[in-house]
């Protein structure tokens, strides 16, 4: 016997009751946060994918254009090295690509920066070299010239010596945030290579020494004398500077510079005078 379904009376059927003001009110509310967290998700990849590709970009084997080199605000990383001065300070200007005014020969040097890539095997950094130039601040009533920062790759110093000049070459990379470049330069030891990519050719030096140096809260004679690491020499070295640690209640209060002389070399390293300039690097 086949029994067939039979409509129900109107009488029975579910009434569908429009929604009340309040309830009106209350699916607004979960459309809109729904879309506004589809927009967050999408904000938040979009962040994600850029940082990512700018990580690729300044990786030294990747033929994708190198990340600029951009000022950060002091709260992302400390400067690494802030030298006190004994007389008003005249900032640099920069006129035409120069810098004039009362600063240091190291910056005031007409040379182009010619560094595109570094290489450190024993903590795996293989990265685009870019050159960084100098923001003008204020600090207490006194200006200051604080270097610039590379995103995702390493640093330059606008006028520090290329491979082969005879001087000091000053690198620089952030320990955390913007690539993570420098993160492991503290594990870095005497006897490890870096070979440095210009014009071409590949220089291999060797790490002569590694240095921790404490830079918060520490005398003005102190803070001179750990200025010094980013003077010209007159020998062929590289100088290579972070901020350390990473993170904890001590997060940035030191500064590891690492120093590397040619392969091959004689003599070794020598001891720079303290730098009294008004020059800070982050």
């Amino acid at each position: 016997m086949i029994r067939t379904a039979q409509a129900q009376p109107a009488s029975e059927q579910p009434v569908v009751k429009p929604l009340g003001v309040m309830g009106r009110i209350l699916w607004t509310l979960g459309n809109l946060l729904m879309m506004a967290g589809l927009y967050l998700l999408l904000y938040v990849g979009g962040l994600y994918a850029e940082a990512e590709y700018y990580r690729m970009a300044a990786r030294g084997d990747s033929d994708a254009p190198a990340p600029a080199a951009v000022s950060l605000p002091a709260s992302d990383e400390p400067a690494a090295f802030t030298a006190p001065v004994e007389a008003p300070f005249v900032a640099p200007v920069l006129t035409n690509g120069q810098a004039s005014g009362s600063v240091p020969a190291l910056a005031a040097a007409e040379r182009v920066a010619s560094v595109s890539r570094v290489v450190i095997s024993s903590i795996a950094v293989d990265s685009k070299v870019v050159e960084v130039g100098w923001d003008v601040v204020e600090q207490n009533g006194q200006q200051l010239a604080v270097w610039q920062v590379a995103e995702y790759a390493v640093g330059q110093h606008k006028g520090s010596a290329n491979p082969g000049e005879g001087s000091n070459l000053v690198l620089a990379g952030h320990v955390g945030g913007y690539g993570k470049v420098f993160r492991d330069l503290y594990y870095v030891k005497p006897g490890d290579e870096i070979t440095i990519y210009s014009k071409g050719q590949q220089y291999l030096y060797v790490v002569q020494e590694r240095l921790v140096l404490l830079e918060e809260g520490v005398p003005p004679e102190q803070r001179a004398a750990n200025a010094r690491y980013i003077d010209p020499t007159n020998y062929e070295a590289v100088t290579l500077i972070t901020c350390w640690p990473p993170n904890g209640k001590d997060k940035f209060i030191e500064r590891v510079v690492v120093r590397a002389i040619p392969y091959g070399a004689t003599g070794g390293l020598q001891t720079a005078q303290p730098s009294l300039d008004a020059w800070s690097i982050r």
